[in-house]
């Protein structure tokens, strides 16, 4: 009997636990509509919003929703991203959608962190419901168009779904309009994906190799720290095997080749250098601090011990060899500013930060030659150094020009962490361009007239140009040209003042320098 009691009242306390953080859960998702209607006299709560047979089938993703002084308004709504469902809060008024608020979400905080932050929920302030919204990379070109968050865009389609039902919900409820069905779930095809799986390919012939058979290789485990751009540091143990190792089953020498090209299933992608390979093991790891790594970084993510962030790729879906890299043979290096300035900026909004850009895709329109072969290369003040494809930068690759960080290479799928910060330079296989206000911190300088000077040779050097005994060079503005011997090239410097970069020897020789050009 003393038992029977015992239980009983055990129960009573878990049923009496379970209301308390219900009405308690209530009571704060209720308070967050409450701050969408500050003037409302009455809010209630509607559990049974989709009861009926066509809500159910077209919007699945509607859980609840609020009375708000007698009229349907405010929708709590669950669409599943990348990790799980992202609960959002949809508030509607005067047939406008007035605000969204993320109540709960599973996704990776590497990744969706900023779906709550206020620069991207202030995109669905006061926008019509006459049709559905829209997710966009960039440009917001009709009102219903909302920019994604960058690196993270099954989570901002996720909320951009959840929105959605919620208007369509709304409506059917207060117009008995009907909208066509809005599903609960990111369709796949968004997510580019083959998680169980990558690809190793080189010159006639190429390998798969999934998840389980990863693991069947000599394995490598080892402490590492990983270090991104922005200066964090995480440390882990890494396992896997090396791509050294996996080629050797293959009958292949990595050390044949003259680099490597990674891709991620995000577009994310970095070139490894036959001179990275040869001081570098590249773990191809299948497990962090002894666990498997999240589905978001599957199949497998690249470890480089020796290196900076961008070049552990996660998410890895292609790794390419490639038996030939057109060498750079620089013979131009033009000044940033005067080679850009007739090109119209664009001021990209990259996490929540609207900053002046220029497309880089104009930028090679500029040159004489660009080799498809060769690679765009950016470089650092903190001495990173990292290599694109000419084909990537093409497309919707930008450098950021103004605000933190800058000059900094930004795209749609680059993440915070993974970009050359505060870049001295960049190249393609015979032109170079410099951001001067960022290259005096790696030269060489000399006081003159009062301005630091940047030794020109340094500048040459730093950039990639080289150059024999018989080389001589000419100074370019827009209005003349000064043909200079490499003796007298090895005594220039450049003052870089006001925007503008000027010539000097012993005296002011060229004003708004625009390139120097090797004969």
């Amino acid at each position: 009997m003393k038992n029977r009691y015992i239980i009983i009242i055990f129960i009573i306390l878990v049923i009496a636990g379970s209301l308390f953080y219900v009405l308690n859960d209530s009571s704060e998702e209720e308070e967050a509509v409450r701050l969408f209607y500050p003037d409302a006299k009455r809010v209630t709560l509607i559990k049974g919003i989709n009861d009926d047979l066509y809500s159910s089938l077209y919007f699945p993703a509607v859980k609840r929703a609020y009375e708000v002084d007698g009229e349907i308004s405010a929708y709590v709504v669950s669409c599943v991203g990348y990790n799980g469902p992202v609960e959002v809060l949809a508030a509607i008024d005067d047939d406008k959608l007035i605000g969204i608020k993320i109540l709960s979400h599973e996704e990776s905080l590497d990744y969706a962190e900023h779906i709550e932050y206020d620069y991207f929920l202030d995109r669905f302030k006061n926008l019509p419901i006459n049709k559905y919204l829209n997710l966009v990379v960039l440009d917001k070109e009709n009102p219903e168009d909302i920019i994604q968050v960058t690196g993270a865009t099954i989570s901002s389609q996720a909320v951009v779904n959840a929105v959605n039902a919620a208007i369509g919900s709304y409506m059917l409820w207060n117009y008995d309009i009907q909208m066509a069905k809005v599903p609960d779930v990111v369709p796949q095809e968004m997510w580019q994906k083959d998680i169980n799986s990558f690809a190793i390919n080189w010159e006639g012939g190429s390998i798969r190799i999934d998840t389980d058979e990863i693991k069947e290789y000599e394995q490598l485990e080892m402490d590492v720290t990983l270090i991104n751009t922005t200066g964090t540091e995480t440390k882990m143990r890494v396992k896997g095997p090396t791509l050294r190792h996996v080629l050797e089953k293959e009958g292949i020498d990595l050390s044949e080749y003259a680099g490597i090209g990674v891709t991620g299933r995000d577009g994310y992608y970095t070139l490894i250098d036959k001179e990275k390979l040869a001081v570098n093991d590249i773990i191809l790891t299948w497990q962090v601090n002894r666990k498997n790594i999240k589905d978001e970084e599957k199949p497998i993510r690249i470890s480089v011990p020796l290196e900076l962030g961008p070049y552990w790729v996660k998410m890895v879906s292609n790794i390419d060899l490639y038996k030939e890299i057109s060498p750079k043979d620089i013979d131009k290096v033009h000044m940033f500013n005067p080679l850009t300035e007739d090109i119209e900026p664009y001021y990209y909004e990259y996490y929540g930060s609207k900053d002046k850009s220029i497309e880089v895709g104009k930028i090679l329109r500029k040159f004489d030659v660009v080799d498809e072969k060769g690679f765009f290369t950016m470089a650092a003040t903190d001495g990173l150094e990292k290599h694109e494809t000419i084909s990537l930068v093409r497309q919707r690759y930008f450098l950021k020009v103004e605000g933190d960080n800058a000059p900094m290479n930004i795209a749609p799928n680059f993440k915070l962490g993974m970009n050359v910060k505060h870049m001295t330079h960049f190249s393609t296989t015979k032109d170079a361009v410099i951001f001067p206000e960022k290259m005096i911190e790696v030269v060489r300088t000399k006081s003159i007239e009062g301005n630091d000077g940047m030794l020109l040779e340094d500048v040459l050097l730093t950039a990639g140009m080289r150059w024999d005994e018989g080389n001589k060079f000419t100074a370019v503005n827009k209005n003349k040209k000064i043909d200079l011997s490499l003796e007298e090239m090895l005594n220039c410097y450049l003052i870089y003042k006001e925007g503008q970069v000027s010539l000097y020897n012993d005296k002011e020789i060229m004003t708004e320098l625009s390139r120097i050009e090797k004969k």
